[in-house]
């Protein structure tokens, strides 16, 4: 039986967009097939500090 685990969580910093965070050099990135994919939540803040 496989564990359930909680669904990841990133969180982008205010005044940071998701690509910001996403590493996009070119160098050696390959276009193969992903070792695994998986669900995660987003969660943006807020200037209040809030998510």
């Amino acid at each position: 039986m496989k564990k359930q685990r909680d669904t990841p969580e990133i969180v982008v910093p205010k005044d940071y967009d998701l690509l910001d965070l996403i590493d996009m050099d070119d160098d050696g990135f390959d276009f193969g097939e992903p070792i695994m994919e998986e669900e995660v939540k987003v969660n943006f803040e807020r200037n209040d500090g809030n998510e």
